[in-house]
């Protein structure tokens, strides 16, 4: 997973910070493009390139007077089929992640689906829906 924690800040120095977190790793960040090649970076690092899934935390912080103070948790999508290298109960593992997750009182769940998937068939939103009938 990965917890995005944008903070804002009116009065600094700077445009934008951040700074990326895994075990015992702590990069700050000069530019935004650096983002992406550093999450890719810390995913191979923890759960192997294109191998797996872990439940270790990768934690990205902004600090910007362009965001709002807001914490996010992004979570992986939910694998039907094993590929490559990946243990054959992914789909399992994946689920089981995710409901550590969503089943926390304080947490607001946002499932995103594309817009050319049937959302009654979807089961990201049926896992969200036993968890929180009335949301």
């Amino acid at each position: 997973p990965l917890v995005l924690k944008l903070k804002k800040q009116l009065q600094c120095e700077f445009t934008w910070r951040g700074k990326i977190s895994y075990r015992n790793v702590e990069l700050q960040l000069q530019d935004p493009s650096q983002v992406e090649r550093e999450i890719h970076k810390a995913q191979n690092i923890i759960a192997g390139t294109g191998i797996g899934i872990s439940h270790e935390l990768i934690t990205l912080e902004i600090t910007s007077a362009e965001v709002p103070d807001l914490t996010l948790i992004d979570l992986p999508g939910i694998a039907r089929v094993a590929v490559g290298n990946q243990p054959q109960d992914i789909g399992v593992q994946i689920k089981a992640l995710i409901k550590k997750y969503i089943q926390r009182q304080e947490t607001i769940n946002l499932v995103v689906v594309p817009c050319n998937v049937d959302i009654a068939t979807t089961e990201a939103l049926s896992m969200a829906h036993e968890v929180d009938p009335e949301g």
